[in-house]
């Protein structure tokens, strides 16, 4: 006996062209907008470049012109003016002259408002590109994140023992709570950092202490914040030549972004510096 199956038939509806041309429409505006978000994301920063860079800043480019000519092609001669400092010595308001390599004759970019890399030496730019805010706060982050990794006490970095052999210092670890940039005579810098003492590996501090000490820093415009306020420092206690007073000063050369290993290898540094002291005072 045969069997019958009915079959079921679904209707096929007419295509609304009003619908239609709506769903491309939001499609192409879809691709345009990613293909704009992905315009305004800046090129690569590899970490040689960041650790060529004088300065980062956002410019207005007002002239511009060929100043030479080198076995590599003309460089043009870039004068702007300063809107915003992002690292470096800089300030904000004031003109600033650079050099750029140019195809053939110069001609001013259609946006005037730049982000540039300045290189230490030699004056030339590293990065020229198009100003926009996310194109900002993503070089401000790079770099920060870039500041704050090289600044750290790792484990395998060691405080030299001449910096250690002095029992009248201070070894800490701190909590950068407050920074107050002054002038301390013939244009430099200096600040004076208020910290918590997180702890004392050398001196007459405990945990939870408030220290205040100064950092004298080459600077003449502008005093870098710092990258981290969790900081492994060494502070010597001395008259001021200034005002005859006693202060804590910062060692320059110990004053690095905290991490537990490189804390541990400084301690055990610290230990070694003794021991030899101590045998060496015992003979």
């Amino acid at each position: 006996m045969s069997r019958i199956r009915a079959l079921s038939i679904h209707p096929v509806y007419p295509v609304n062209p009003v619908w239609l041309w709506s769903l491309l429409a939001l499609f192409c505006a879809g691709m345009v907008s990613a293909a704009g978000l992905r315009a305004q994301e800046l090129p690569a920063l590899a970490d040689d470049m960041l650790a060529r860079t004088e300065a980062a800043l956002h410019v207005d480019v007002q002239t511009g012109r060929v100043a030479g000519v080198t076995r590599t092609g003309p460089v043009a001669e870039i004068g702007a003016k300063i809107v915003d400092v992002l690292y470096g010595d800089y300030q904000a308001g004031e003109w600033l002259g650079y050099a750029k390599r140019v195809e053939g004759d110069y001609v001013k970019p259609a946006v005037s408002a730049r982000l540039v890399l300045l290189a230490r030496e030699g004056g030339g730019v590293l990065l020229d590109e198009d100003f926009s805010p996310s194109r900002r706060d993503a070089l401000a982050a790079r770099i920060g994140e870039y500041r704050r990794r090289t600044e750290l006490l790792t484990a395998d970095k060691h405080v030299p023992d001449y910096l250690l052999r002095s029992a009248s210092s201070a070894l800490l670890r701190v909590e950068i709570r407050k920074t107050a940039p002054y002038d301390r005579g013939g244009g430099n810098l200096s600040a004076t950092h208020t910290a918590m003492v997180r702890a004392a590996l050398q001196g007459d501090f405990k945990p939870g202490d408030t220290v205040e000490f100064i950092e004298e820093s080459r600077r003449k415009l502008r005093f870098e914040p710092l990258a981290s306020p969790d900081r492994i420092v060494l502070l010597s206690y001395s008259r001021s030549v200034r005002d005859g007073q006693m202060y804590w000063w910062l060692h320059e050369r110990v004053n690095y972004g905290y991490t537990e290993a490189g804390l541990a290898t400084v301690k055990a540094d610290l230990a070694r510096v003794r021991a030899a002291q101590a045998e060496k005072a015992g003979k």
